[in-house]
């Protein structure tokens, strides 16, 4: 991929990858009767260094600290994360819970269940928030309050190859959905926030999807069918710094085709239909040709990536039906995590 660049992303209000020091803050003083706004949950396993990166951005949010917490879960992370962000709890309302390892959906669920706030706000140990993230967000619930929110996600890496591939796929998905009604829409994990009694009344992310793929997708499209609104934010903003080779970009897409698999089984499934039910040929189309569409040919280069990625994508949906895995069989109703916190209030 040598020779093959785009122009940077738009980064004026996201921070540095560089870790600032530590400021000197006041201590939050908090009574059991304040209760959060936001509650951020960020499931991590093993990336010490990013989740700091991570905790100093939410430490430099534009919005007064009493109004969210972050809760972060510690999915069996061979060294635990404790000790490594414990300064942190001087800066922001910071609450650390550890499990055995069970995958990101698992853990997102824990510590969705030790949350507070009226609102969950999920992003990733990889990314960094902008200043103004939990600001924006909060203004966009006060508009449209019972919505799941997505944000906007912007490459930190715009430098590497297969980050900008996939931040090129991601960008294009949200557009479509955007811009075509087809019944479903989809947002990551990165940068994705619902009123948590809505979260509880489905259970919460399916742990059926131990790896860290598809249970974000499984998750929108049984909102969607609940009858629950969402909205895309594209002012709330999430840096995301997730770095590839070759044989880890196409590691990750195979793994979404194994997960993808079972997501749109399960939506048939829920449906009453048998078979698998895939986005029209014009979605795939899209994907293919949007770094030609973006770039011009300056993409290229990317549009082979995305080719490579949407052939592993593929690979992985024949592998998983051909041997499929018996953990990501799910039945049409999830209920693996009930949780008193669900409410029969929308």
């Amino acid at each position: 991929m040598a020779g093959v660049d785009v122009d940077p992303p738009d980064t004026h209000r996201l921070p540095s990858l560089t870790v600032s020091p530590t400021r000197s803050a006041q201590h939050l003083e908090r009574t059991d009767a304040e209760i959060p706004t936001v509650s951020v949950v960020i499931a991590t396993h093993g990336r010490h260094e990013s989740l700091v990166r991570c905790l100093t951005a939410l430490s430099e949010q534009t919005v007064p600290r009493r109004l969210f917490e972050v809760v972060v879960c510690d999915d069996g992370s061979s060294v635990p994360v404790s000790p490594a962000i414990a300064p942190f709890s001087e800066r922001i309302a910071l609450t650390v819970v550890r499990r055995p390892r069970g995958g990101p959906a698992a853990a997102r669920n824990e510590g969705a269940g030790h949350a507070r706030g009226r609102l969950l706000a999920f992003t990733d140990d990889d990314c960094a928030p902008a200043p103004d993230w939990l600001e924006r967000l909060m203004e966009r619930m006060q508009r449209q309050p019972g919505h799941m929110i997505g944000g906007s996600i912007v490459n930190l890496l715009p430098h590497d190859p297969y980050a900008t591939a996939t931040q090129l796929i991601m960008s294009c998905v949200y557009d479509y959905y955007s811009r075509n009604d087809v019944g479903h829409r989809f947002f990551s994990t990165t940068n994705l926030a619902v009123p948590a009694n809505r979260y509880w009344m489905l259970d919460g992310f399916s742990e059926r999807f131990p790896r860290a793929a598809g249970e974000d997708y499984d998750f929108c499209a049984r909102w969607q069918e609940a009858g629950f609104p969402s909205v895309y934010a594209p002012e709330v903003e999430v840096g995301h710094a997730h770095g590839h080779s070759l044989a880890s970009f196409w590691r990750q897409h195979f793994g979404y085709g194994r997960a993808l698999l079972r997501v749109r089984e399960g939506m048939s499934r829920r449906r009453g239909r048998s078979g698998i039910e895939l986005e029209s040929p014009g979605f795939y189309q899209e994907i293919l040709t949007y770094p030609l569409r973006r770039l011009g040919t300056r993409g290229l280069g990317y549009a082979a990536l995305v080719l490579l990625s949407q052939v592993a994508t593929f690979v992985g949906g024949l592998r998983e039906w051909l041997v499929p895995a018996g953990q990501w069989m799910m039945p049409a109703s999830t209920g693996e995590h009930p949780s008193p916190r669900a409410s029969s209030a929308p």
